[in-house]
């Protein structure tokens, strides 16, 4: 995995890794957001890519659909439908939350051909989806009026706002943000920059909207902890490489209330070459004394001779080289503890493995 770019601060990153590139969110770093100017794909083109794929507003030539089996989804209000009685791009994104499209499950891929405010918006909705949906949907609540401005105007114009059945103040004052965040758009067609570098344009466009819709105190929480990589492990269980200033026991409180029971093993790096390692899932067929000695054999700073100076620790809590720090990156550390947990078959489990 490559190393994000982004400026302090920022939830957004542009990651760049094997020569492709995308947008990253430090709340659901398994979710890649792509913004590729122009594509559009027919159905039978649709088989090239991979598994839980999102088409986003008129990336898929053709009818919205929803493809279970292979998880792969167009949420669209263009081709082959009503226009005039299907709700846009946006507001799709939130139903298929609401529905539990399993966004916490392996990687994703999204989308989009014209970073506008539809679908860039609801990339938004899907890279938030798992604050969106807990404490009885209470930030869903907050910006749902800010979506279904957006989506009936998108879809009807401007003689369409009245649909959103917003008191007039609320939604003037909605309309406000809209207006600001489209404003940027249009700089960009107008300057040429549309034409330049729309990952950037994109990840600075759901800053704003992070500005627009997510209170100050929110905000500061969620830019607490942010994830720079997530690996699956067993059945539902994740590990997750982070970034915070917290304490490790803050950092899975945290991360828990975002995804819940998902979240199995926490890797944070605290900088300088220091990790700590939490492993939170109980019922995993491994744990962390399974973990160190394979850090050990690959980690550059840790002694051949067997020096006092490794990872260590229980079984639920450890760390790198107290003094040395590790000679490892975090996607090197990520790709060890994949190895480590992963399901054993029948094979591994005759030789001992």
């Amino acid at each position: 995995m490559g190393e994000p770019s982004h400026p302090a601060r920022s939830r957004y990153s542009v990651v760049t890794h094997d020569d492709e590139t995308w947008v990253q969110s430090a709340g659901a770093s398994n979710l890649r957001l792509h913004v590729d100017p122009g594509l559009t794909i027919s159905g039978a083109e649709r088989k090239r890519y991979p598994r839980q794929t999102i088409f986003l507003d008129g990336v898929h030539d053709g009818p919205p659909f929803l493809d279970n089996e292979a998880r792969q989804y167009s949420l669209d209000h263009h081709e082959g439908c009503v226009r005039a009685f299907t709700v846009a791009t946006c507001e799709q994104a939130v139903i298929a939350v609401l529905q539990g499209l399993p966004l916490e499950q392996g990687e994703w891929h999204l989308y989009v051909n014209q970073p506008d405010a539809d679908a860039l918006l609801a990339a938004w909705v899907l890279l938030n989806h798992a604050d969106l949906v807990r404490e009885d949907h209470r930030l869903l609540r907050h910006v749902m009026p800010f979506v279904r401005l957006e989506s009936v105007i998108d879809a009807h114009g401007l003689d369409g706002e009245v649909l959103a059945a917003l008191p007039p103040k609320v939604s003037a004052a909605w309309r406000a943000h809209l207006d600001a965040l489209v404003a940027h758009e249009r700089e960009a067609r107008r300057s040429g920059a549309w034409s330049g570098d729309l990952l950037e344009f994109a990840r600075a466009q759901l800053e704003r909207l992070d500005g627009i819709l997510l209170p100050a105190d929110f905000l500061d929480v969620l830019r607490a902890v942010g994830e720079v990589e997530r690996v699956e492990l067993e059945g539902d269980v994740a590990a997750v490489l982070c970034r915070s200033d917290l304490g490790i026991y803050e950092v899975e409180r945290l991360l828990q209330e975002r995804h819940g029971r998902h979240v199995g093993l926490i890797v944070l790096d605290l900088g300088g070459g220091h990790f700590t390692l939490r492993q939170s899932g109980a019922f995993l067929t491994r744990d962390l004394t399974h973990l160190y000695p394979v850090l050990n054999r690959r980690d550059p700073h840790v002694s051949r001779s067997g020096g006092s100076d490794r990872w260590g620790g229980s079984a639920e809590i450890g760390g790198s080289p107290r003094q040395a720090g590790s000679g490892l990156t975090g996607p090197e550390i990520m790709a060890l503890v994949a190895k480590t947990y992963r399901r054993r078959g029948f094979w591994d489990w005759l030789r001992g493995r």
